[in-house]
């Protein structure tokens, strides 16, 4: 095992051990008292560690793509090629979002705005192309395997 394995190791069993706590904290935590609906008292501590995870995964990822295309520059066409495609993907489910206000009785917030609808449809079109992709990339590898 070299010393980076052994650090990124000992990190993995950090943000591990973290999240299970947190998780423990959330359903073993009670709830908020006067509540319409059961709250959770530790929900936006979780919520936050689940942000901060996605962000940091979101970085990492950028930071280790710019890094392989300056190490290995004749890759960069196929990273252009795939950030290309993610873009055309986010430009397309914002198009097909819909920013209609909801007739929702009894909401009184200010997350029903076409804006923020748009925002959430886009993600959610968003992640139904995305998952598709994958489903379709699982099929096509095990159906290869079976003409190997």
């Amino acid at each position: 095992m070299t010393k980076l394995t052994k650090i990124l190791s000992f990190v993995l069993y950090a943000l591990l051990a973290v999240t299970v706590v947190l998780t423990i904290m959330y359903f073993t935590g009670g709830e908020i008292p006067g509540e319409t609906y059961e709250t959770p008292v530790y929900t936006d501590l979780f919520l936050n560690w689940a942000k901060f995870l996605v962000v940091a995964t979101a970085g990492i990822t950028v930071l280790f793509e710019i890094v392989n295309v300056v190490l290995n520059p004749k890759n960069a066409m196929r990273s252009l090629i795939s950030i290309a495609v993610l873009i055309v993907i986010a430009l397309v489910s914002y198009s097909l979002a819909d920013a209609t206000p909801l007739a929702l009785g009894g909401y009184e917030g200010e997350d029903n705005v076409p804006s923020m609808l748009k925002l959430a449809g886009a993600f959610l079109y968003g992640t139904y192309v995305l998952l598709g992709i994958v489903v379709v990339a699982i099929l096509g590898t095990e159906v290869s395997r079976i003409f190997k």
